[in-house]
């Protein structure tokens, strides 16, 4: 894949009016069942999709992001007020979340951070929609590629051995890698994750441990598929990441969902880490994530963000940045985007392969749906 361009130079021409920020607390219904993915479908929560929009405008349009949680939401609106103490105001968006961590103390990290980061989707999203455009077309005229490779998480399905496998096997008809709780490495199923490697080969399962073992306990764990998984995501607390040695675990090591800004890209370098997978909300928005995009190819790692910020990380791939896949949540993607008027991307029941299409509505994936514009 070629090198990707930069943001072209700002100028009074690249400058976004910020008029005012809204904070939108919304519920919709849940994503129909029908919907998804058939080997999910027993496991689908049914209850209201419930959440928050951060919302910017220039006087007549908005740009959204969302849903995020409410305690991410509600500091947005000092943030700005902060950084930019006067609107309207002419806003630079690829310096707009730097000015908003600089602005606050402790933006920088933490909720705040991820505060930063709603805020600056929103703006892109608003950028984006003035002139009709998809976001990442804002960075290069023309896409290098029109489908992004994807693999799927099954976070959500708890089941017997039979059924789990059935899942697995479902699953990998259309995705390479799937990625599961530990629950698949306990002993009530761990037979059915080795008969599934055996079936399919290695390298088709990913196990998350969420930072929450001990790495000791994360080997042990590992040991009856040795060799056999894709990788391992966060066998260490994130405040422990930079203690890993190469090869420990004898597979990929994956980590970096919870950096928080470009900063803790020398956290992943120094714990050796083989599969970076920052996430454009938590690190700060879109520019934050192209930085730590670009400094895992330059550290040698590959790239695979976190879904909670899989439209940005399409929208970067499309332009050429060096990400390698993106996660797919199979239970909770289709709740993510339960706002919008229509799917960014199909993402269910009818997804067929593992590579999803770059998105080309205005903004991140087109507009809110009819019952949430009222601001």
């Amino acid at each position: 894949m070629s090198s990707a361009p930069d943001l072209v130079t700002t100028g009074p021409d690249q400058l976004v009016p910020v008029a005012r920020v809204a904070l939108r607390e919304f519920t919709v219904p849940a994503p129909a069942q029908t919907e998804h993915h058939a080997a999910v479908r027993p496991y689908l929560r049914t209850d209201p999709v419930r959440g928050w929009l951060v919302g910017v405008s220039d006087g007549e349009r908005w740009g959204w992001w969302g849903p995020v949680d409410a305690t991410v939401a509600r500091p947005v609106t000092d943030l700005l007020a902060a950084a930019f103490p006067r609107l309207p105001a002419q806003v630079d968006p690829a310096d707009f979340a730097r000015r908003l961590r600089r602005a606050t103390r402790h933006a920088h990290t933490g909720l705040l951070a991820v505060s930063v980061g709603a805020a600056e989707l929103a703006l892109w999203d608003l950028m984006a929609k003035r002139v009709g455009l998809p976001v990442w077309q804002l960075l290069a005229p023309v896409a290098v590629t029109d489908r992004v490779p994807a693999y799927a998480t099954c976070f959500g399905v708890r089941d017997s051995g039979p059924q789990v496998a059935s899942v697995m096997d479902s699953v990998a008809d259309t995705y390479a890698v799937q990625k599961w709780d530990p629950m698949i490495l306990g002993p009530e199923l761990v037979d059915v994750t080795t008969g599934f490697l055996r079936r399919h080969g290695p390298g088709r399962l990913a196990v998350d441990f969420h930072g929450a073992w001990h790495p000791d306990r994360v080997r042990a764990a590992c040991t009856p598929v040795v060799g056999g998984l894709a990788w391992v995501e966060e066998p260490c607390h994130p405040d422990e990441v930079e203690q890993a040695q190469a090869g420990e675990f004898g597979t990929a090591h994956a980590a970096g969902e919870h950096c928080y800004g470009v900063a803790d890209a020398a956290q992943l370098r120094a714990g050796r880490v083989d599969v970076w997978q920052p996430d454009a909300v938590f690190c700060g928005g879109l520019m934050s994530l192209r930085t730590l995009v670009r400094a895992a190819a330059h550290a040698g790692a590959r790239c695979a963000p976190h879904g909670g910020g899989l439209l940005p990380a399409l929208h970067l791939a499309a332009i050429g940045e060096r990400i390698e896949a993106v996660e797919l949540h199979l239970l909770l993607e289709l709740r993510r985007c339960a706002h919008f008027a229509e799917l960014p991307v199909p993402i269910g029941a009818g997804t067929h392969t593992a590579a999803l299409p770059v998105p080309t509505a205005p903004g991140w994936g087109g507009d809110l749906r009819m019952d949430l514009v009222d601001v």
